[in-house]
């Protein structure tokens, strides 16, 4: 089997998104079960294609659609109920006309401030130890693969994806002017 061997690096464009796991996320043995990190994915993916104008309903509007044609997962240690969970979404450069994205899954974190109180009354919540020191807990890649309406794969970006394109470039020259 290939192991993943991209991370995220700084100059990327990323977004960041804090998930709880819910009591339904987790199967029998009080871990989070597999299929439910890629759930984690598609909505880090959703929130970052719409934060740079590229929501699906755009897409689908524009005749623009980009399923995805390979997605490769790595589990690294378990979530459990009572987690939060970051889960980070960047973009790989150089990539154009695809969409490769690489997924990051580290846990637990903090609450986000307004579910700390609910949080706090989960027994199963994790210890301030584990909080301090977030594990890498998944990895993640997807490509994308920007096609017409009829199915037919684009050979370059079409206007809506090259204005999408042109944000990214955007948020990585002002991350790199940040540094």
């Amino acid at each position: 089997m290939k192991r993943i061997k991209t991370r995220i690096a700084p100059q990327w464009d990323t977004i960041e998104l804090i998930v709880p796991v819910h009591f339904s996320d987790v199967d029998s043995m009080k871990l989070v079960w597999h299929g439910h990190y890629l759930r984690y994915c598609e909505d880090a993916r959703e929130a970052y294609c719409a934060a740079r104008g590229l929501s699906y309903k755009t897409m689908e509007d524009e005749g623009c659609v980009a399923p995805v044609a390979r997605l490769q997962i790595e589990y690294l240690a378990p979530a459990r109920m009572g987690y939060h969970l970051q889960v980070r979404c960047g973009r790989q450069p150089g990539t154009e006309p695809y969409l490769n994205l690489v997924y990051e899954i580290r846990g637990p974190v903090p609450a986000p401030a307004p579910a700390m109180a609910a949080a706090a009354s989960i027994r199963a919540s994790p210890s301030p130890a584990d909080l301090a020191a977030p594990r890498l807990l998944c990895i993640c890649e997807t490509i994308q693969v920007f096609i017409d309406l009829s199915g037919q794969p684009y050979l370059s970006a079409p206007p809506p994806v090259e204005r999408f394109f042109a944000a990214i470039a955007a948020c990585e020259r002002a991350r790199a002017g940040a540094r």
